[in-house]
């Protein structure tokens, strides 16, 4: 199935070749001196397995579906830039496509999806894709100058950095278009690197109504850093349904730790994420200090009460591969729309603070110590085969998670 797929990339345009009109991003900055904040915006197809055999139906082609052909591959793509010659009408024009498209949907929903480390143009696109294949939905890749090798980690921190006021850009466009429309809803999704850019994005993002969901994938960003942004910009008062998606098989994210300093990444410990908001929240209760006891006491009466907001997803069964780090696309599109995994797998609570043992090993090598405790335990949800066994251990934090 060809899918389509809504993007903005700040990468560079690659030369197009003798009696082509095939549109190519290459690994680096657009703009290597001075920055116009101008990044390429247009459409594109990408060739996606039709995994559920879903037929073509008209409201597939009213979005831009179509049948692959013959000589497609898995992953094959074609990208289309928007025509004009002043940004702010292409920019215009751009975004008022998504409008119409996300109008034709049962929710109005549109997604935004910002890959991760060591990803092309292409490849990030193919993951794009996947994600509008399960979610039928409109939706906007967002392609930030990842050089795509490994020796590159150094050179792809610099460029997520460098493309953030771009993606804030593209938050603040949002804002205006739902702000015009407010039936129109966003769900914004990151992998890994990219994650940071919707973390950076936070003050932008505070008590915004049509934000629906932010999802973290394998969130490669320093723990304590998310803790800074949470105590500043985590409000009760928002509505959007906050989810960390992890996996204890992520070699990835303990090589990061790695080049870090054996500081942890946000992906490698499955907290129950409304506790760990809490506890990021909340002052050291050993400094003495009564002056804001009254001030922390209903901070956490109202954190208790949107606690149902914010979940930790723990699909350590499901993330195959050498390194894991996968993106597990259904079961996103699954728990954004029924709040429930695929068919086949179910939630169960799984106690909260589990990391891998590589995770715990280099933080004890690097003589950074465990994790501390969290200030609120609780639990996070563990992605199992819907007839897996339950273990006596998973048993009874089944039983302490139950309400009285």
């Amino acid at each position: 199935m060809r899918v389509p797929v809504f993007f903005i990339t700040d990468r560079n345009l690659l030369p197009a070749k003798s009696n082509s009109d095939i549109i190519q991003f290459g690994p680096h900055r657009k703009y290597i001196g001075d920055c116009k904040h101008e990044p390429f915006l247009g459409t594109a197809y990408c060739v996606v397995e039709n995994i559920e055999g879903k037929p073509l139906s008209n409201d597939l082609k009213a979005l831009g579906w179509t049948e692959a052909q013959a000589k497609d591959k898995e992953g094959n793509y074609k990208a289309t830039l928007l025509p004009g010659d002043k940004f702010v009408n292409i920019e215009k024009d751009f975004f008022e496509k998504v409008h119409q498209k996300a109008l034709l949907t049962p929710d109005k929903n549109i997604f935004v999806f910002a890959h991760g480390y060591k990803n092309s143009f292409a490849s990030g696109l193919h993951t794009a894709a996947k994600l509008a294949y399960y979610a039928q939905r409109p939706l906007i890749f967002y392609s930030w100058p990842s050089v795509c090798a490994f020796r590159s980690y150094t050179s792809d921190e610099g460029n997520v950095e460098w493309s953030q006021e771009h993606y804030n850009r593209l938050v603040e466009q949002i804002d205006k278009l739902c702000t015009a429309d407010p039936s129109i809803k966003m769900r914004l999704f990151a992998h890994s690197m990219g994650t940071r850019l919707v973390v950076r994005a936070s003050p932008l993002l505070r008590e915004k109504t049509w934000l629906t969901e932010a999802s973290l994938v394998c969130p490669d960003i320093d723990d304590g850093l998310v803790k800074h942004y949470a105590s500043r910009y985590l409000s009760a008062n928002g509505t959007t349904t906050i989810r960390i998606y992890m996996s204890q098989h992520d070699k990835a994210l303990a090589i990061s730790q790695i080049i870090h300093g054996g500081y942890c990444r946000f992906g490698e410990c499955a907290d129950s994420l409304s506790g760990w908001a809490l506890g990021a929240l909340m002052p050291n209760q050993d400094n003495n200090s009564t002056a804001n006891a009254e001030e922390d006491k209903k901070l956490a009466e109202v954190l208790e009460r949107t606690k149902h907001r914010m979940q930790t997803i723990d699909f350590t069964n499901i993330d195959y591969g050498i390194l894991g780090h996968k993106i597990p696309a259904e079961l996103i599109c699954s728990m954004s729309f029924t709040n429930g995994p695929c068919k086949g797998l179910k939630l169960i609570p799984e106690e909260s603070g589990q990391r891998s043992g590589l995770s715990q090993k280099l933080s004890f090598l690097t003589k950074l110590g465990e994790k501390p405790e969290l200030t609120v335990k609780g639990t996070c949800l563990r992605v199992v085969k819907a007839d897996a066994p339950i273990s006596k251990k998973l048993a009874k934090v089944l039983v302490q998670a139950t309400p009285n």
